[in-house]
């Protein structure tokens, strides 16, 4: 079984982006929400907190929304839905007034818990926020470019380069505008592996763009909302 991984920050075709509502914490408790992407889980997964389901049910792609969380040491584990035997099975620290996405990557027999904290701060200077993550284990590390519509991939800079699986960038700040957002192997602009195209970002946005598989042998980028 897997250890935890706590994800910081790493410094440096067509899919459909699946957008999730945006919550604040409040009091003495976190939020969690939870994404399903591990590629050969042949059922749903349920997501259990101190013995007690949190939620049900998760298919590959689609992410939950926030649900209040106890803050303080949790038992967290994660099942397959016909199955009582954990696949994860982890102590966690929730930090109250903290927003939280727990991924679960990798391969069914090697299920892997990637848990982010969320930025629910608003984006200074009027802009807005994207952190981008790799949670698709064979697609090797990876170049993301957020740039307007119809730039090809390589012909500017990549946002984030080199991102390997299993880890998130940075929050990068944007200015608001309609952006279409490329992921393609590191270091090679012309394999695409997904692209989500003319997505409109508002001021004071915080926005997850998660590379995931599709079930299919492919991939696709799933898109939830941290902040307004």
């Amino acid at each position: 079984m897997n250890a935890l991984r706590r994800v910081g920050a790493f410094v440096c075709l067509v899919s459909v982006a699946v957008f999730t509502g945006s919550c604040s914490s409040g009091g003495n408790n976190a939020q969690l929400r939870a994404l399903q992407a591990s590629p050969d889980e042949t059922t749903t997964l349920n997501v259990l907190v101190d013995g007690n389901t949190m939620f049900s049910n998760i298919a590959l792609g689609s992410p939950t929304n926030y649900t209040s969380v106890s803050s303080g040491s949790r038992h967290l584990q994660v099942e397959p839905s016909n199955s009582s035997i954990p696949a994860i099975d982890e102590t966690v620290t929730f930090n109250s007034s903290t927003n939280y996405t727990l991924i679960t990557a990798n391969f069914a027999t090697s299920l892997t818990p990637i848990l982010l904290t969320d930025s629910v701060t608003t984006p200074a200077s009027g802009g807005f926020q994207i952190r981008l993550v790799n949670a698709v284990p064979s697609a090797g590390p990876i170049d993301i470019y957020v740039v307007a519509p119809g730039t090809a991939a390589g012909s500017v800079p990549a946002t984030v380069s080199g991102l390997p699986f299993e880890s998130s960038s940075l929050y990068q700040l944007l200015a608001p505008g309609t952006y279409d957002v490329i992921f393609t192997q590191a270091g090679f602009a012309g394999v695409p592996y997904v692209q989500i195209s003319s997505v409109a970002f508002g001021a004071g946005q915080n926005r997850t763009v998660v590379l995931t598989p599709n079930g299919n042998g492919g991939y696709a980028a799933v898109a939830l909302n941290d902040l307004n």
